[in-house]
């Protein structure tokens, strides 16, 4: 019997998916500063409130361009441009770690005794 999958809604498109399928962020507060803060949770553990997004950079950019972020995080502030920024950026190595390790499989990469041999003998003698 499969596990159950939380289904969770993206605050720019609407679409309601998988939990897994999503990418989630959440509003932080700074421990030294006490400001929020707003990251990217690849993992979905981070404690704080939360809001899901599809894995996607059209609907990173619909839920700016919406003021969604803003609106489900309920922050008190807008984001700024290097906050955005910083954002996307986190927002896609999610998206292109998610498509390089579909399913969260471990890469395994295979390599001949003689080939570990061959190339370790080669960083030894640089």
């Amino acid at each position: 019997m499969p596990k159950h999958q939380p289904i969770r809604t993206c605050i720019a498109t609407g679409v309601k998916k998988p939990k897994n399928e999503l990418v989630r962020l959440v509003r932080l507060q700074d421990e030294k500063t006490g400001k929020e803060l707003v990251k990217v949770d690849p993992k979905g553990k981070l404690r704080g409130r939360g809001a899901s997004l599809d894995a996607t950079l059209e609907a990173f950019d619909l839920a700016l361009k919406k003021k969604a972020i803003e609106r489900a995080l309920k922050l008190e502030r807008k984001l700024t441009p290097p906050e955005t920024e910083q954002l996307r950026t986190d927002f896609q190595e999610v998206i292109d770690e998610r498509n390089f390790r579909q399913g969260n499989k471990v890469v395994r990469f295979k390599i001949s005794k003689e080939e570990l041999d061959a190339k370790l003998e080669n960083h030894q003698g640089s």
